[in-house]
């Protein structure tokens, strides 16, 4: 049984006649009849009364035509409401943001984004960097804002930042005074670390890995600004994205360069790979380049 029987049946039904319903549906009536036929021969029924005077169902047709008559009416309900959810999601944006990300860069984004196009709906969700990934995948998020790497085999990316990582330190450490610092040095430094739910955190172990060392994390928080007063408290070596230092420069702390290796840091914009490019995602990407 496909769609089009069903319509043709009701078409048949409602115009009483053969004839008129084949005209109606711009279709040939043998084409009609022969529609009707396979339906009555998966049905095992016969739904029209062939040996009746004027047109007339049989009980098991008037059944059919009862279901018939629902199935279609649910069909065009739910076509209209996929084509009004369509056209609505055509005019929206949803990106997810770690919390760094909007103090540093995307919030000027953000705010040119919604002033060059206003009627596009823009869904901004806060949440740490691993989980976008994950957002991402399900197709829960159009965009996600991500610190590389990143598989360039599962996403497309857009490089929007680039900075580097610091270390902060107390003005009285030790260190203050260097102006920078091989990570090797930091081997037995007691280290303030973000969390595992931020990609960065995953890259500074990498760095301090590359170097030859575990890093000896004395404390670990979800919270840059509990990491900051740490750091300046003497608590330990905290690392922190050089441009959210340059966008808060603060008095209290000491922020020195990393070498060997040195630490890039770049935000990018992501997307999963394979997935259709809106006009709303292509507008944003193409704001990201500019």
């Amino acid at each position: 049984m496909t769609l089009h029987q069903l319509q043709y049946f009701a078409e048949i039904v409602r115009q009483r006649s053969f004839t008129r319903a084949a005209r109606q549906l711009h279709i040939s009536q043998p084409a009609l009849s022969k529609s009707v036929r396979l339906l009555e021969q998966e049905f095992e029924a016969e739904f029209i009364d062939r040996n009746a005077k004027d047109f007339a169902l049989t009980d098991s047709g008037a059944l059919f035509y009862e279901y018939a008559q629902k199935l279609l009416a649910f069909t065009d309900a739910q076509t209209r409401e996929i084509r009004q959810r369509i056209q609505s999601a055509a005019d929206t944006l949803h990106i997810g943001i770690p919390p760094t990300s909007g103090s540093i860069y995307y919030h000027t984004l953000i705010s040119q984004f919604q002033a060059t196009y206003p009627d596009i709906v823009l869904q901004i969700t806060e949440v740490p960097s691993r989980r976008i990934l994950s957002l991402l995948d399900e197709g829960q998020l159009d965009l996600g804002v991500v610190l590389e790497p990143i598989s360039r085999e599962a996403y497309v990316t857009r490089p929007v930042v680039r900075s580097e990582i610091v270390a902060v330190v107390s003005r009285d450490h030790p260190l203050a005074g260097a102006g920078s610092v091989s990570f090797s040095r930091l081997r037995t430094e007691p280290l303030l670390m973000i969390s595992q739910e931020f990609m960065f955190s995953g890259v500074v172990e990498s760095l301090c890995r590359e170097a030859g060392f575990e890093p000896q994390v004395a404390f670990e928080s979800s919270q840059w600004d509990l990491l900051y007063e740490m750091a300046i408290d003497g608590q330990g070596v905290a690392f922190f994205p050089k441009a959210l230092m340059d966008k808060h420069p603060r008095s209290e702390a000491v922020c020195l360069r990393l070498r060997e290796p040195c630490a890039p840091w770049t935000l990018s914009v992501a997307y999963r790979k394979g997935r259709f490019v809106t006009a709303p995602m292509r507008h944003f990407l193409d704001m990201c380049g500019q």
